[in-house]
């Protein structure tokens, strides 16, 4: 009980399993939700850039933990993560002229507004391309007979 199948953590044994628990405090399903949520939040230039302006990009531990974190790359464990850009900020984290440029507050903010036109541009052509396949299939429609 407590444990996610989904946690790289779900292969120790249960003495391993229970030194965990009593080091971090956490059960491994919490564990689970604790790092899927905090791996989802890097998809958040702005929250990235508190990260960085707070030190904590500094600290080598923090460091290995990003390390850490890249399991969540894997497919068995990236189906759980709702926002892909995630994955490119915990890559580009790993060069620490990244962690240094996202300190700054208008390079932050540059990051936010690139994500925001991507994601603009995305949706308005996915709105395009569903309309164009509703106009074919009612013009396919109307050749039919139909």
């Amino acid at each position: 009980p407590g444990s996610s199948p989904h946690h790289p953590r779900a292969m120790l044994s249960r003495d391993e399993t229970r030194a965990a628990e009593r080091a971090t405090g956490a059960s491994q399903s919490e564990r689970f939700a604790l790092e899927l949520e905090f791996v989802m939040s890097l998809a958040n230039p702005r929250y990235v850039h508190h990260l960085a302006s707070t030190g904590a990009m500094d600290d080598p531990a923090f460091i290995a933990y990003l390390e850490y974190l890249r399991y969540w790359e894997q497919p068995r464990y990236a189906k759980f993560v709702h926002y892909p850009h995630a994955f490119y900020f915990l890559e580009q984290l790993r060069r620490p002229e990244f962690r240094k440029a996202m300190a700054n507050p208008r390079l932050a903010e540059q990051a936010h507004a690139h994500q925001f036109w991507h994601w603009q541009r995305s949706r308005t052509e996915l709105a395009e391309e569903a309309a164009a396949a509703a106009t074919a299939r009612g013009a396919g429609g109307a050749a039919d007979g139909g």
